[in-house]
Order: structure tokens, then sequence, then C-alpha cells
């Protein structure tokens, strides 16, 4: 497997990068549909379709601009965030980039009295995602 650097991962909102991100990480999570009935033995049974699936993206970085705060704080404002799309460090994957709909489902900001402030937030897709 190559090797890459983190660094060249980009989160982009309408093809401009989420400034000052620092760490990115991507999760697939996916729900099966069981089956499991008394013909069973006791061991499960599930079908090779998926009841639901999801991808989280989870940022956290040093705080450069108040735009992600004032998405997550502002009432009036829509969390759907529209075309988001997520660029893997791996460039030379056949596939590399997700893109679509996301929920903006998590902010925190961190202000230690000796170190940068900081922020971390959470996107969660909503309906299908492209993967190219």
């Amino acid at each position: 497997m190559a090797k890459a650097a983190g660094r060249l991962a980009i989160l982009s909102k309408a093809g401009t990068p989420i400034a000052g991100v620092r760490t990115t990480k991507v999760a697939w999570e996916g729900q099966s549909i069981d089956v499991t009935d008394k013909d069973s033995n006791g061991i499960l049974e599930v079908l090779s379709l998926a009841a639901g699936q999801s991808v989280t993206i989870t940022v956290d970085g040093v705080y450069t601009s108040p735009v992600l705060r004032d998405v997550a704080l502002d009432t009036t404002v829509s969390k759907l965030l529209t075309d988001l799309t997520f660029k893997f460090s791996d460039a030379l994957a056949a596939k590399d980039t997700i893109g679509g709909n996301f929920w903006f489902g998590k902010y925190e900001e961190g202000n230690p009295y000796d170190d940068a402030t900081d922020f971390s937030c959470e996107f969660t897709s909503s309906g299908t995602w492209t993967f190219n």
C-alpha cells in the first residue's frame, strides 16, 4: 500500500477548502437487516442488502475564521450543507473523492489559555453520496 501525507486530504465546500483544518477523519457505517429466526440455530443471519449506510467526516483544526461557528450557532441558517467534498490524500487511487449533501451536526471550539483556539466539527451524509 502506498504511503500518503495526511495534509494532502482536503475538505471543501463549493470547491473552497475549509480553512484551518489539521486533521480529517472519514468513517463509513452500514446497518444490517437481521433475519435470524428459530431455524438459524442461534447463528446471526443478515440480508445482503443494507438497512442503511452513512459517511461521517470529522475535522479538527486551528480557528482561522468564524464561518463554521456562524453556521453552527445561527438558528436561521440551514445545517444541511450541499456540495461538500472530501478528497483523500492518496491521489493515486482510482477513486479519491467523496461528495454530496452533509448534515453539519456538531461543532466544538476550544480556547486553552496557553495555545491557539481550535475547533472540531462533524458532517454526516444525507442521501446518496458520490465516490469518484
